[in-house]
C-alpha cells in the first residue's frame, strides 16, 4: 500500500512510498524546504532493529521466478493464438509485455538467489550492520532519534 509522507513542520510533500519497502541506511533527513529534521519511514537502523533474516529466504525469490514464468508461459499462450488468427499489430502488445514482464521477474529473481547462495547479500547486509552500530556511536545522532521518538536500545541508549 502506498503512504505519502510530508514534513511534520511545515507540511510538504517530501515522498510516496510503499510499506512493506525496506532500506537501510540513516534515519535522519532533513526537508528541503524548511531545513526541519524528520525520521524517514522507508528506512531502518540495522544496529537497532536487526537485520531481517527473511531478506535471505530463496523461497520467496523462488516464488518470483514461479509467477514470471507463468508471465512468460501466458504471454507465449496468447500470442500462439494471435499467430494463428491473423491478429491486428496492436494485440500484440499484450504477450510481448507479459513475455518482457517474466524475463525482468525471472532475472531478478535469479539474481537475487544467486547474491543470497553465494553470500554476497550477506556481507552486503554485515557491511550496512557496521556502518549503522558505527553511526549509533555518535551520541548527538543517538539523542536527535529519541527526541523524535525512535526506541533506542540499552547498548546505544546515551
Amino acid at each position: 500500500m502506498s503512504r505519502e509522507f510530508h514534513c511534520p513542520s511545515c507540511d510538504k510533500k517530501l515522498f510516496t512510498y510503499e510499506e512493506r519497502t525496506r532500506k537501510y541506511g540513516k534515519l535522519l533527513k532533513e526537508c528541503k524546504k524548511c531545513g526541519a529534521q524528520y525520521l524517514d519511514p522507508r528506512y531502518y537502523e540495522l544496529a537497532i532493529d536487526g537485520i531481517p533474516e527473511d531478506e535471505f529466504k530463496v523461497t520467496r525469490y523462488s516464488v518470483a521466478i514461479l509467477i514470471g514464468a507463468l508471465f512468460g508461459w501466458r504471454g507465449i499462450y496468447v500470442s500462439r493464438i494471435y499467430l494463428y488468427t491473423g491478429a491486428d499489430p496492436i494485440k500484440w502488445l499484450v504477450p510481448i509485455s507479459f513475455i518482457l514482464i517474466s524475463f525482468i521477474v525471472i532475472i531478478a529473481g535469479l539474481y537475487e538467489i544467486i547474491t543470497i547462495t553465494t553470500g554476497i547479500k550477506r556481507k552486503k547486509m554485515e557491511k550496512l550492520y557496521e556502518e549503522s552500530k558505527a553511526r549509533m556511536r555518535d551520541s548527538s545522532y543517538v539523542y536527535t532519534l529519541k527526541k523524535h521518538g525512535y526506541v533506542i536500545n540499552e547498548e546505544y541508549d546515551i
